[in-house]
């Protein structure tokens, strides 16, 4: 934990400093910091040691075949280790590390506004469900990548380079096809109208009620389209404390504030509503909060856009204050937790292991 909190701090600290001329390489020095971290790490959360042995039976054999029905994992990711047989599973690490910098340091360059670079740093950093879970999710991390790469092309509706890019996740986390219908935001250009804002409003508080209602059928669902994930099936409880209250009311800005947006910050928005709305199924099921992720990395950008068109200056300083309590809360929440603790509580480098590989 204190290895995150001090990679923050300055990560945080160097996108701050690029408001001043000087220091226009900040977001950029924060970004190697980054890919420092994510690099060097070793036995760094809960799926790593799965992954590494992994890794090592893939390649226990000269020859593969990708498309075995008996892999565990899909054919995208058995090939990537294979093509790493002779370079090892540090290297692989360090590339997939490389890989995710220049995309999120690309997608924080296309849309976050200059001054709030350090926010969207804050936000991907101590946010547990961005760098920290993306560290260990390795196979759904490139999927989400790949989906945020095409953001581009989504707006450009571009559907070769779009479903391509999809196509590709899908082959190393399968829940990315669900993804394939998003192109039709992209397609439909529309600003939210009020009663639609109303629609969208009364369908989050109704899931957090009423939710549990649907269990039968995603399960079900599940079972039937994605039987991998099947494990995933834990439910939990549903929440109407201050938690369901802060992100109803980012919810509330979210619609409201969508309406100043341009054609591509507008698409961003409405991507980061999906987000919302899997909110309240992601208590109840897990395998719902791995599709969220594809839509989370959208408040990245949808949260100092809010900032950015907030006329009065205490209502951004409000807001600020709501959004570092709860995320600094959610973060050490996580590494306390007693299903994330053992597994991110120490950060190992790559050099205290007994062994390269």
């Amino acid at each position: 934990m204190i290895a995150t909190i001090i990679l923050g701090l300055f990560s945080v600290i160097f996108a701050y400093l690029v408001k001043y001329k000087n220091f226009h390489w900040g977001l950029k020095l924060s970004f190697a910091l980054i890919f420092l971290f994510l690099s060097l790490r070793y036995n760094f959360g809960n799926d790593y040691k799965a992954y590494f042995n992994a890794f090592i039976e893939i390649n226990r054999n000269s020859q593969i075949d990708i498309f075995n029905k008996t892999q565990q994992f899909e054919p995208g990711w058995v090939l990537l280790n294979w093509l790493f047989r002779s370079f090892g599973f540090f290297a692989m690490t360090a590339v997939l590390a490389l890989l995710n910098c220049l995309i999120y340091y690309r997608f924080f360059k296309k849309y976050v506004p200059t001054k709030y670079y350090w926010l969207a740093t804050f936000l991907y950093i101590f946010n547990p469900e961005f760098m920290l879970i993306h560290s260990s999710a390795m196979r759904q991390s490139i999927a989400i990548m790949l989906f945020v790469f095409s953001l581009d092309y989504l707006y450009q509706k571009n559907a070769i380079r779009y479903f391509l890019c999809i196509g590709v996740a899908a082959l190393f986390h399968s829940s990315a096809l669900i993804l394939l219908p998003i192109y039709l935001l992209g397609l439909w250009n529309w600003k939210i109208s009020k009663v639609q804002r109303v629609i969208f409003a009364s369908l989050y508080v109704s899931l957090f009620l009423f939710g549990e209602s649907l269990l039968p059928f995603l399960k079900q669902f599940i079972n039937k389209y994605f039987v991998k994930y099947n494990i995933y099936q834990n439910t939990g409880v549903t929440s109407t404390g201050l938690g369901f209250l802060f992100l109803f009311a980012m919810l509330i800005l979210t619609l409201y504030f969508e309406k100043y947006q341009n054609q591509r910050t507008s698409l961003i928005f409405k991507i980061a509503m999906i987000n919302f709305i899997f909110m309240p199924l992601n208590l109840l099921i897990y395998s719902i909060a791995r599709v969220r992720m594809y839509f989370a990395p959208a408040t990245i950008i949808v949260y100092p856009f809010i900032l950015l068109n907030m006329k009065k200056s205490i209502g951004r300083i409000i807001l600020f204050i709501l959004l570092f309590i709860f995320t600094i809360y959610g973060f050490f929440q996580f590494f306390y937790s007693d299903t994330w603790k053992d597994y991110f509580g120490i950060y190992q480098t790559i050099f205290s292991a007994q062994k390269w590989y």
